[in-house]
């Protein structure tokens, strides 16, 4: 963990401590004097700690106190623009920066363009003796490359804790502004995550050796390194005595969010109400804290709707009761679960295995942050008003969020809930009954469709999801995006399957499980008029697997040869990014957009060929044939084999009147699996209506084949060829080398095994209770 410890004044600093200096002077020479009388009054004693494990935030950041002789930050910004503008004048005057002269806005202090050129006046102004990766920085910084930055900054961190502290009272403040402004998670996952917007199981996790991207709580370790970087900046900044910034906060907060932390973020919002900048505090930061609170985003949440699904077991005794046997059946399930998902989805802060969703289950905690923001007078905007209306829908308040939210301010009204376990999935999605318009404060775009879906999907209300977001589209006339329909389609699927809708049916609750035509009426009415969506290859992903778990074959097999396009378009692009990596390393350039590119077409073509493999996996294991005569195992299951070839298990096997068939395809790879041993959480139950821990024995799996992505080998030592027709990185994949101990385990698994005992998918159709 990452500790900061600082007993220092941190407020804003004296700008001269008797004389003013004259005009034109250098902002070298006034950063050096600012610094100088700052080390001077304040007082550090403390190291800064390295970190040895990351799992979430710092737990103890120094807490600012503002000092006797502060000035405003306003007064400051007005200082530094004079400065600014007197150290342009004698450049002028001198012939020298005459287009930077004619390009100096009205106030500086406040537009962007003025913050980028003072940090480009700040680099060049930079002291010679600056550390090789401080200047590699700072020339990152200039030229807007994210990537470069990132690891340059890594290094940066590395330093020694003096010269550290010394270089950051040698750089101007905005320079650090710049480095946490350029460093944005949601930047970051925009310019250099390779897995972008992917959801990565735990089966994928697994099946694709994906130990190199995510650890085993889930959790990217791009997000974490970043994290580290950026708080080992405000340790520097800290220790020179200068307090963090409302903005600076903004982007510490979604870094909180992006690690899975919200008690980390909590942290923060508790020391910034400590410091001056609580003064500065605004509604934008408000929500940041509200959306890293509650991990609102799906960033926060690797994406993985299955970690923000609110369960029976979490709301008893908070919005319900449950008898003690639907509880005792409840943890049952809980620990079932648990076993095949390793730590993903966890609390870190607990020794044992608590969900997040779980520790959000209480309503208290969104009706204080709302007291607080009427208190404070906040205004209320839409960004805001979506975060705390996604805040109740983790502890299952959706009362209050129709009530209030919906209605207040949006202008929604909807008197009665619509949703009926009388009726049929397909007649409540298109009832709309008791769906009002009224005045609103407010204007609907799609953010609030995105938060509708969010709030009630994960509540197992998909009609009232669907209804809303209906009439949002036909009132206000707004097209409902792609990415709304996927919401729709994934959070249906997800609630019509195990272990959602296994757990919902103990808690004597049906009527919270959509059956499996309410898939097909949300498809339907995306592709139909007047919507007309063009689904992609994740909307194709929701719906084949709904078919092929309700053994419906026949829809299932066009739309598979539909998704197929979507691969080949994507074996493309990774070929056409290998091709402008291997050129960029021949002559010896560094590209950020060409690595990235190549990294997420790497990615992204390894996940899809998984999808496509489980479709195939499925199809196999669902057909079933009692007469040996029957057209479907005598023809079509060979037929399906020989088109989807690349794609099929090897060995695969089905099941026919007489027994089962293996069919073994020399040429095709044969993944090694290798078994590891795992020391699962403590799990806790409920017995005998008191609390015990439980502990069982499991294993995890990793699987080797040219289709993941294990390895790590340099591209420059691989071939073309095999960089062509391999998403992975292992030396010599057909033939690894297994240490003795476990080529018994891999062995045994190799010939009696298929793929589907290391997959754990966790959209599994099949109920593992």
């Amino acid at each position: 963990m990452l500790t900061i410890n600082s007993t220092v004044g941190l407020g804003h600093r004296a700008i001269f401590p008797t004389r003013v200096p004259p005009k034109g002077t250098c902002s070298r020479i006034l950063s050096l004097r600012l610094h100088r009388r700052s080390r001077v009054s304040c007082a550090y004693d403390d190291r800064l700690s390295q970190c040895q494990n990351i799992p979430g935030l710092s737990r103890s950041v120094a807490t600012a106190t503002p000092s006797s002789h502060a000035v405003s930050d306003r007064e400051f910004l007005l200082f530094r623009d004079l400065a600014a503008r007197a150290r342009l004048k004698s450049q002028t005057e001198n012939g020298h920066g005459l287009g930077h002269a004619e390009a100096e806005p009205s106030n500086p202090g406040f537009s962007e363009t003025a913050e980028t050129q003072g940090t480009t006046e700040s680099t060049k102004d930079a002291p010679e003796h600056l550390s090789n990766p401080f200047r590699r920085a700072l020339r990152a910084l200039q030229q807007r490359d994210t990537r470069r930055l990132f690891v340059h900054l890594q290094q940066v961190t590395r330093l020694g804790q003096a010269e550290l502290h010394e270089l950051s009272a040698t750089l101007p403040r905005t320079t650090f502004t710049e480095f946490f402004r350029s460093l944005d998670p949601l930047g970051v996952a925009r310019d250099v995550d390779p897995t972008e917007r992917s959801l990565i199981t735990v089966g994928v996790y697994q099946a694709l050796d994906m130990e190199s991207f995510i650890d085993e709580w889930g959790i990217r370790h791009i997000y974490l390194r970043l994290l580290r970087t950026l708080l080992v900046l405000v340790g520097a900044l800290k220790a020179s005595g200068q307090p963090l910034l409302a903005e600076e906060y903004i982007y510490l907060l979604r870094c909180a969010g992006a690690a899975s932390d919200p008690a980390g973020a909590k942290m923060l919002w508790d020391e910034m109400l400590q410091s001056p900048t609580a003064e500065w505090r605004h509604n934008e930061l408000f929500s940041e804290f509200v959306s890293a609170r509650f991990l609102t985003r799906p960033l926060y949440t690797g994406h993985d709707k299955t970690r923000r699904m609110v369960m029976p077991r979490n709301l008893h005794r908070s919005r319900f009761y449950l008898q003690y046997r639907r509880v005792y059946a409840l943890d049952r399930l809980r620990l079932n679960i648990r076993l095949r998902k390793l730590r993903f989805g966890l609390n870190k802060d607990q020794p044992y295995a608590e969900d997040l969703m779980r520790m959000m289950r209480k309503i208290n905690s969104p009706k204080r942050l709302v007291r607080v923001v009427m208190w404070d007078a906040y205004r209320m905007t839409e960004p805001l008003l979506c975060a705390l209306m996604v805040g109740f829908g983790r502890s299952g308040s959706l009362r209050f969020a129709g009530s209030v939210i919906l209605n207040n301010y949006f202008g929604i009204r909807m008197p009665q809930m619509v949703y009926s376990r009388d009726k049929p999935a397909p007649e409540a999605l298109a009832a709309g009954v008791g769906i009002e318009r009224g005045p609103y404060r407010i204007r609907p775009t799609f953010r609030l469709m995105q938060a509708i879906v969010e709030t009630y999907g994960c509540n197992g209300e998909i009609a009232i999801a669907f209804q809303l977001v209906d009439h949002i589209s036909k009132t206000y006339h707004i097209p409902i995006p792609p990415s709304v329909w996927l919401d729709l389609l994934e959070w249906t699927y997800i609630m019509s399957c195990p272990p959602a809708s296994t757990a919902w049916k103990l808690a004597a609750m049906p009527s919270k499980v959509p059956s499996g035509s309410s898939i097909d009426a949300i498809w339907n009415t995306m592709i139909s008029a007047p919507y007309h969506v063009r689904p992609g290859f994740a909307h194709y992903n929701v719906i084949i697997s709904s078919l092929l778990g309700r053994h419906r074959f026949g829809p299932a097999l066009p739309l598979m040869r539909q998704a197929l396009h979507f691969y080949n378009i994507q074996c493309q692009e990774y070929e056409q990014g290998v091709l402008e990596y291997v050129q960029m390393i021949r002559d010896g350039l560094y590209i950020s957009d060409t690595i990235c590119s190549y990294e997420r077409a790497r990615t992204k073509k390894s996940a899809m060929h998984y999808d496509i493999r489980r479709w195939c996996r499925t199809f196999l294991s669902n057909v079933r044939s009692f007469d040996t005569a029957n057209p479907l195992a005598v023809v079509a299951v060979p037929d399906f084999i020989q088109e989807f070839r690349p794609f099929i298990p090897n060995p695969a096997r089905y099941r026919t009147a007489t027994g089962y068939v293996s069919l073994v395809d020399p040429a095709q790879e044969r993944p090694v699996i290798v078994t590891e041993r795992y020391a699962p959480p403590v799990i806790p139950v409920k017995k005998k209506k008191k609390w015990a821990f439980q502990t069982a024995k499991s294993h995890r799996t990793r699987v080797l084949s040219s289709n993941s992505l294990a390895g790590n080998q340099s591209i420059s030592k691989l071939e073309l060829l095999t960089l062509l027709t391999s998403t992975s990185r292992l030396p010599e994949p057909r033939d690894m080398k297994i240490s003795s101990s476990k080529e018994e385990s891999v062995k045994e698994r190799s010939e009696s095994a298929t793929e589907s005992s290391y997959d754990d998918d966790d959209y599994a159709d099949d109920d593992y209770i």
